[in-house]
Formats: structure tokens, sequence, C-alpha cells
């Protein structure tokens, strides 16, 4: 095989690597998540100072701590000047996190969940949590179990470990059962990547009872 004919195949085959997700079947192992909105920005209007006042006189916080209010705006566009401010103002994610974060630096009273301030949990999600994660989480997180649990319980995961292989609807359709052997056929892989072998076989078992 020429040196020309080489490279056109390997180009061939990088682009038949590359868009072959699209051909395979449509599951959540293969399939990179939906674009979404990367804006936490409505956390910023949970906040009220209202209900901070008392916690944040006992701890001595004042407007220093968490607002800048020594940014230089020179500048004679007065949008400009109103967004520039804004952004120098507003204390963004360390100042809540540093009270509502990790144990070693929150105040005890505080809230640490996630969803105490935000609502939109996707942008959240670690660049890891992406395509095949439910496939490699098991080995990530006997390595470091503490980088699970800075957002989820233990019950979190007991609760699908031990239910995994019972009719409970973690994340099928709950009519998915009509169905379902359209993708088992299509990619078995993705069965195994939750369900034990034995699952599907005790069920059909029963089922030809």
């Amino acid at each position: 095989m020429t040196r020309a004919r080489r490279a056109v195949v390997v180009s061939v085959s990088l682009a038949a690597l590359a868009a072959c997700r699209d051909y395979l079947p449509a599951n959540r192992f293969l399939q990179p998540r939906p674009a979404h909105d990367a804006s936490t920005v409505e956390a910023r209007h949970k906040f009220d100072h209202a209900r901070h006042s008392r916690i944040f006189a006992q701890q001595q916080v004042v407007c220093g701590s968490c607002h800048r209010f020594d940014a230089q705006i020179d500048t004679g566009a007065a949008p400009l000047a109103n967004a520039a401010s804004t952004a120098a103002l507003y204390p963004g994610s360390s100042a809540c996190h540093y009270c509502h974060g990790p144990s070693d630096t929150r105040i005890s009273a505080a809230p640490s969940a996630c969803t105490t301030c935000h609502t939109n949990l996707e942008p959240l999600l670690p660049e890891n949590h992406q395509i095949g994660w439910q496939r490699a989480h098991g080995s990530i997180a006997s390595a470091d179990p503490v980088a699970c649990q800075n957002c989820h319980r233990d019950a979190f995961c007991v609760n699908c470990h031990q239910n995994r292989d019972s009719a409970l609807t973690f994340e099928h359709d709950r009519n998915y059962l009509s169905f379902h052997s359209v993708d088992a056929r299509a990619n078995p892989i993705q069965c195994g990547n939750c369900h034990r072998q034995d699952f599907c076989i005790n069920c059909h078992a029963k089922a030809i009872k």
C-alpha cells in the first residue's frame, strides 16, 4: 500500500471513529450530555442579606469580607461602568463557599448541600462525569471517596448499589420493561454497566414459568 493510500485509509478511519457515536445506540453511557445553560447565576439571587445578618454579626463578618471596593473604574461609558461596578462588588462563589463549603472552613450551622443555593446542578458536575462515568466511577470512587462525598452522601451510593437489580426505576422509564430487549440486543454491554448477568437470567426464568 502506497503512503498516499495509507494516509487516506487512516483519515477515513479517524473520521469514522469520530462519527461513530452518532450511529451507536443512544444510551447514557456513550452519548455526551446535551448542551445546557452553564450559568450558576441563579444561586446569586438566592442570597438574602437579612437572613444572614445575625450570623454575620456573630462571626464578625463585615461588608469588606465579601465585597471589594477597591476597583478603579475610569470610563465615560455608563453601561461599561455599571457592568464593571457590578462585577467588582459581587463577591463571587468563594465568599459563599467559605461558609457553606467543606467542613474544614464552613460554619457548622451553614448547610453545605449544593441545592441550598443552586437549582441548576448541571454546570457543577465535574468533567469526568461526562461520557462513560457510570462504568468508570467505581475505581475512581475507591481511590478517592472523599471527592465523591463533596456532593454525595454515602446513602446515595448504597441505595443505588442495593437496588440496581430490583424493579425500581432509577434510570429507566416506567414502561422500559416493554422494550428493553431492543437495547439489550443492540448493545448488551450497556446493561452490564449496572446489572449483574444473573439479574437477566433470573428474571427471564421467572417469565418462562
